[in-house]
């Protein structure tokens, strides 16, 4: 009795843990889209280019209750967005490719691709790509700004 005791308890455990380790708790999805997101950058950027007249564009490809992903190009000298900060969001842009500037510590410093910036909120920042140029980037918000409310505060309008 005790041997069959101890062998069904080893099998439930094992059921168990079979559901417990699922590939997917869909109880736990509350984002968008509610699945692994994998991108291929390159082919991202030839297919979402940016429409002639317009300095970049900007394309949300996730968002959570806790961080949203974007993926942008700017273009031309002039930055897509001017200076600001976020009240409650931190920002982190990394650049995948081109040349630009940003304005960190009240400068503008250049950038190439592989630059990462971390900008907490409430400290000033903008990106633009260098005369002529393209700057493509990918841009995480934590937490996402929140809806309605106004997030960002622009220094230069």
């Amino acid at each position: 009795m005790r041997t069959v005791f101890i062998i069904g308890s080893i099998v439930l455990a094992f059921l168990v843990g079979q559901v417990l380790a699922a590939p997917t708790a869909k109880y736990l999805i509350d984002s968008t889209p509610g699945e692994d997101v994998l991108i291929n950058l390159d082919e991202w950027f030839s297919t979402h280019p940016v429409k002639e007249g317009e300095l970049g564009r900007s394309d949300n490809v996730f968002s959570s209750p806790r961080a949203v992903v974007n993926i942008g190009t700017s273009r031309d000298s002039k930055p897509q967005l001017g200076r600001h900060i976020h009240l409650t969001v931190d920002e982190i842009i990394f650049i995948y490719k081109g040349e630009g500037e940003m304005y960190i510590n009240g400068k503008w410093t250049p950038v190439k691709a592989g630059t990462l910036h971390v900008c907490p909120r409430g400290v000033a920042h903008a990106t633009r790509a260098l005369p002529g140029k393209e700057l493509l980037s990918f841009n995480i918000f934590a937490p996402p700004q929140p809806k309605g409310a106004h997030d960002r505060v622009m220094i230069d309008e």
